[in-house]
């Protein structure tokens, strides 16, 4: 129980935030916060939340003293998304494979290897049949497969662009959900 409490405190204080503070930005009582930085009390569930929210951090920081933050990680998984520009699926694989082996080990991994596998089967769902299309298309000589492949070449760009984004936001530190719009088919 201790654990939690101390974590809470560690970080409050590093962020340079008051007891009295940091219990009205999360909307809990003080007393509630001080019982869980003295240890009296564990967090749970909408309190453990709150709390991580008003200090900007996950809930996984606070119970899990063994993972590392490294930002090279969380940019190395999300950069192996242009894998598919050169390897079918490979903005699955190479994702996987590492939020795999890395999920217990840093932090972020897995939270954001959740958001970002779920956005790319999302992607991919919606971008590969178009490439389906487009053959048929193509076979049955109809005029308008030129437009289903650029539909697909824009898609392609806004993908990559896409990660951009986010590894600049990784960059920032300001990555709570990069990816708001997919498929929630992973979950955490």
């Amino acid at each position: 129980m201790k654990q939690s409490g101390n974590k809470i405190l560690e970080i409050r204080k590093r962020k340079g935030l008051s007891q009295e503070e940091l219990s009205e930005m999360a909307g809990i009582s003080l007393r509630t916060l001080q019982r869980l930085e003295k240890g009296e009390t564990e967090p749970r569930g909408y309190t453990l939340k709150s709390i991580c929210r008003a200090l900007g951090i996950d809930v996984e920081e606070v119970y899990d003293y063994s993972k590392e933050p490294d930002k090279s990680v969380l940019l190395l998984m999300h950069l192996s998304v242009l894998s598919y520009l050169l390897m079918p699926l490979g903005n699955l694989i190479f994702p996987l494979i590492i939020w795999i082996t890395q999920k217990k080990k840093v932090l972020r991994v897995q939270e954001q290897g959740i958001s970002l596998l779920n956005f790319q089967i999302t992607w991919s769902l919606l971008t590969y049949p178009l490439i389906i299309v487009m053959g048929w298309m193509k076979i049955m000589h109809y005029p308008g497969w030129w437009y289903v492949f650029v539909t697909y070449i824009v898609l392609y760009f806004l993908n990559a662009l896409n990660v951009v984004r986010v590894c600049w936001l990784i960059s920032k530190e300001t990555t709570h959900d990069p990816y708001p719009f997919s498929f929630n088919i992973l979950k955490a």
